[in-house]
């Protein structure tokens, strides 16, 4: 260990501060002295790091909201689907809807007995009701789902979890079933 590396270790523990210690310990390896500016992210926000493969950038609380409002939630980039029957899920199943765009004329997904729906970034658009679930377990994730007649109707022991997605149309529940709002979610 070189003398001046000792001498940094010292002078950071004297100090109290790791931190001296490192920047001086950088010195020794033959870094700058001077930290970078702090650089202007492409989004908007200022990079507080960053490194190979990594950036670290911080953008004020509103700048998502904002960006929501100006070009609307983008949740798929898949194309559009219409469908004339609805999908069904019954019994002991997982059904797994990702990326997807779907439009149906009538009701669009119905969960029953034991069904287990996982929707994730996708658009549900229906005529009727868009999610109809009955004794099913319905997580619903980054999508945006909308109903004329409905966006969810959960009846029996239906669980439905809902996070980050956007409902529009009525949201009914009867009986023992329960709509959990998980956070970030939109009911129009």
């Amino acid at each position: 260990m070189s003398v001046f590396f000792r001498r940094a270790v010292r002078a950071g523990v004297v100090a109290g501060s790791l931190s001296l210690a490192f920047g001086l310990a950088g010195l020794a390896a033959g870094q700058s002295a001077t930290p970078e500016p702090a650089a202007q992210a492409s989004g908007g926000g200022r990079v507080i790091a960053q490194g190979p493969g990594y950036s670290i950038e911080a953008t004020s609380p509103g700048a998502a909201n904002r960006a929501a409002s100006v070009g609307g939630t983008e949740v798929t980039d898949a194309p559009l689907e219409t469908l004339h029957e609805p999908i069904v899920c019954q019994g002991q199943r997982v059904l797994n809807i990702d990326n997807r765009d779907i439009r149906f004329e009538g009701n669009a997904i119905t969960a029953e007995d034991g069904c287990e729906l996982h929707i994730t970034n996708s658009r549900i658009s229906a005529g009727g009701i868009a999610i109809r679930a009955r004794n099913a377990s319905v997580h619903i994730e980054n999508s945006e789902i909308v109903g004329r007649k409905a966006s969810i109707d959960a009846a029996g022991g239906a669980q439905i979890y809902a996070e980050a997605s956007t409902f529009k149309g009525a949201a009914r529940r009867l009986g023992q079933a329960a709509i959990h709002d998980l956070g970030n979610n939109a009911w129009d």
